[in-house]
C-alpha cells in the first residue's frame, strides 16, 4: 500500500509546489528548504525530491547543495529570452493555425475572447482577471496545439511556465487587459479570414507588446 501511495504523493507535491510558485505565493528569488516545501505540500521529504527535480528541469527553481532551493528570480534577461522563445514557437505555428485550424475552434475562441473583452470594460475584480488570463492562455495553447507536434508542445509548456511566473509578479493593469483582448481578437479574426500573414503580424506585435509590458513592470 505504501509503495502504491508514493506516486500519488509525488503528483500532489509537484502540483502543490508548482501552483505556489506560479501564484506568487513563493516569491522569485526566495530561498526555501526541502523540508519547508514538503510541509507546504503536506507530504514527507522523500516524495518531494522527484517533484523538485522536475521543477528544476522546468527552470522554475534551482536546487543549490548546502544552500537550499531558490525560486527562479525574474530578470530582464529571463523576460527577454522567454518572450523571444514564445515568438519563435508561435510564429512557427500561426500560419498552420490560420490556414488549417478548425473554424469551429476559431469561432469559439473569438466568442470567448469577445465576451471577456466586453466584461473587462466594467469588471476589474480579481476573480475576473484570473478568468481573463486563462482566456489569454487558451488562444496561445490552441495555436501551438494546432501543429500536433510534441517537440513544439514540450518546449512551449516549459516556456509557458516561465511566462506564468513572470506574470504572477507583474499583473496586467485594466488598460493592458483590454489591449491584450483586442490584440487576441485581431489575431483570431485574421485566422478566421484565413489570412496567415496578417495573423502572423498581429501575433508578433502582441508578443512584442507583452514583452515590453513585462520589462516595464520590473
Amino acid at each position: 500500500r505504501r509503495s502504491a501511495e508514493l506516486p500519488l504523493l509525488r503528483v500532489d507535491a509537484y502540483t502543490s509546489f508548482r501552483s505556489r510558485i506560479l501564484s506568487g505565493e513563493l516569491k522569485p528569488g526566495q530561498f526555501v528548504t526541502q523540508r519547508e516545501l514538503s510541509e507546504l505540500a503536506g507530504v514527507p521529504v522523500g516524495p518531494a525530491r522527484e517533484p523538485i527535480q522536475r521543477l528544476e528541469f522546468e527552470t522554475l527553481l534551482q536546487d543549490y547543495p548546502q544552500r537550499g532551493i531558490q525560486i527562479t528570480d525574474i530578470s530582464a534577461k529571463l523576460i527577454r529570452e522567454s518572450y523571444e522563445l514564445r515568438l519563435v514557437l508561435e510564429m512557427g505555428a500561426i500560419r498552420h493555425f490560420a490556414t488549417e485550424g478548425s473554424m469551429d475552434l476559431i469561432d469559439a475562441l473569438i466568442e470567448q475572447t469577445a465576451a471577456a473583452r466586453s466584461r473587462a470594460s466594467y469588471d476589474q475584480g480579481e476573480a475576473f482577471r484570473a478568468e481573463a488570463v486563462e482566456v489569454d492562455w487558451t488562444m496561445h495553447d490552441a495555436v501551438i496545439e494546432s501543429l500536433n507536434n510534441q517537440c513544439f508542445a514540450d518546449a512551449y509548456r516549459i516556456n509557458a511556465a516561465r511566462i506564468r511566473l513572470i506574470r504572477a509578479n507583474n499583473v496586467f493593469s485594466p488598460s493592458r487587459m483590454l489591449e491584450v483582448l483586442d490584440e487576441h481578437l485581431a489575431i483570431l479574426e485574421a485566422a478566421r479570414a484565413r489570412k496567415a500573414t496578417q495573423a502572423g503580424k498581429a501575433l508578433q506585435a502582441h508578443i512584442g507588446k507583452s514583452k515590453d509590458f513585462a520589462l516595464r513592470g520590473m
